[in-house]
């Protein structure tokens, strides 16, 4: 009696999680059609040769593989055969894994209209309202192998042995494996050389970097915080930008930069567009509290909860060991001094002009210090090692703005949600999408590869969000069909 009930329930079981899977593809199906609908996609096409394969099929087939984590186009074909789920979405095409390739190639911007879309469907059924979306940034590998590479000394020796004089036995030995590889492929004429020498040096002056990417000309070399990688990688930067409540993804950014200083108008003009409201708040990590990114969020009008790095190590009780660092120095605003830690007030001696910032706009350099009580302290030589101590600090309107929301206790408790909102996703999708591995190269393929996770993310989200507010999916698949059509 007991095992009779023990394969019933499994059975049940099974039947609800078979329930489950196709109220999802079902929901896939439904968002697609939205999209299509909503963005008025078509495809034109011409009348000559056989027929292609409806696109709307194509995106519903490739959109579920992604859904269930499946990026290989050969297992993609596979399932469109013999897999009664992915034979019903996409209408019963039987597309070949090179079809599945092209598609993916020239169809994948499509992945941001239908992110934008589900995106618009959460706002519109009342999951969210995107008040405050979280940024963050990770770092991508680029499809490049490490050893794929020619430096910029390789270069400059090999357009001097074609163009000026050989290069002796020494001197070709010196040379990294790949430029003697180059120098010996026979396949190709000198002056088809030069050429392509001419056009990697070309590269590495726009780049500004001294290692060229065989493979992947687009990735750059930047710095990643794998245990015990110490040499940066060929990668990108792919920037983030999530809903704090709902914890959709809206916005997704694939960069050149190396560093996140500046990344913020970009991938917010996005944002824009993909919810097609405006957001009130936005939080991001220090690196990201840049007079460019803090001037431009003031006048799109939201507010930015960005803290300083003395702030940051405050909220997060990482203060330094050292007694005499800055952190334990109280900035009095109604004074305007710093008191140290032996009670002393260093006051203003000066303000100067800073070097104006990359991205526009010029801060003041204030320097605090109080020659006299430093002379007579007896913290002299912990403290400081000079004369004197000294404070410099760094202002302008905007970001005094902005450091005094991020002393309050609401902007604190504002910030402490981003942690909980955008670090998960660089794990998801290097852990489960695996796309550090996928053989994709150039930042535009990257970047609509990005859009076509972030699109699966989104639609599962959505549907979990749904059953988590108890919401009947048939009656939502009714709003979206309704949405669609306003």
């Amino acid at each position: 009696m007991i095992w009779n009930n023990y394969i019933l329930s499994d059975k049940s079981r099974e039947i609800d999680e078979m329930e489950e899977e196709f109220q999802l593809m079902y929901l896939a199906s439904v968002i697609v059609d939205g999209a299509f609908n909503y963005f008025k996609i078509e495809r034109k096409t011409s009348n000559v040769g056989k027929p292609p394969f409806e696109l709307k099929d194509m995106i519903k087939l490739i959109f579920y593989g992604y859904i269930n984590k499946i990026t290989s186009t050969v297992a993609l074909a596979y399932n469109a055969k013999y897999n009664h789920l992915y034979n019903l979405i996409s209408h019963s095409i039987e597309p070949s894994d090179r079809t599945i390739r092209d598609y993916c190639k020239y169809f994948q911007p499509i992945y941001q209209l239908i992110m934008s879309f589900i995106l618009i469907v959460a706002n519109r059924i009342g999951l969210t309202d995107f008040e405050h979306i979280a940024i963050d940034g990770t770092i991508k590998n680029a499809y490049n192998s490490p050893f794929n590479i020619i430096k910029e000394k390789d270069i400059s020796l090999l357009i001097k042995h074609y163009m000026v004089e050989e290069l002796s036995k020494d001197e070709i030995k010196k040379l990294r494996r790949t430029a003697r590889k180059f120098l010996e492929d026979k396949s190709i004429s000198d002056k088809e050389k030069v050429d392509i020498l001419f056009y990697w040096w070309r590269l590495l002056d726009y780049s500004g970097q001294v290692s060229h990417a065989l493979n992947d000309h687009d990735a750059r070399l930047m710095k990643i915080k794998d245990k015990g990688q110490k040499y940066p990688k060929f990668s990108f930067n792919i920037q983030l930008g999530t809903d704090t409540k709902s914890k959709l993804i809206c916005g997704v950014n694939a960069v050149q930069n190396p560093t996140d200083h500046y990344q913020i108008p970009a991938l917010m003009n996005q944002v824009l567009v993909n919810l097609q409201i405006k957001p009130t708040k936005i939080s991001a990590d220090t690196i990201y509290s840049t007079l460019a990114n803090l001037t431009y969020l003031k006048e799109l009008g939201v507010t930015a909860l960005i803290p300083t790095k003395q702030q940051n190590r405050e909220n997060s009780d990482n203060k330094p060991e050292n007694l005499f660092a800055i952190d334990y120095f109280v900035f009095d605003e109604y004074k305007n001094v710093f008191i140290c830690p032996n009670n002393e007030e260093l006051t203003l001696d000066g303000a100067y002009p800073a070097p104006q910032e990359k991205g526009g706009g010029n801060k003041i350099k204030l320097v605090y210090f109080n020659y006299q009580a430093c002379k007579n302290c007896k913290y002299k030589g912990k403290c400081y090692t000079t004369n004197h101590r000294t404070i410099t600090r760094y202002v302008h309107e905007v970001t005094y703005e902005v450091e005094r929301l991020m002393s309050t206790k609401d902007g604190i408790k504002d910030y402490k949600l981003r942690a909980k909102t955008v670090e998960a996703h660089n794990g998801t999708f290097k852990r489960i999408y695996n796309y550090d591995y996928l053989p994709i190269i150039g930042l535009k393929r990257v970047q609509n590869l990005m859009f076509t996770i972030v699109a699966s993310y989104n639609l599962i989200r959505l549907f979990n969000l749904i059953k988590e507010n108890k919401m009947d999916l048939f009656s939502v698949i009714s709003a979206i069909q309704f949405i669609s059509q306003t």
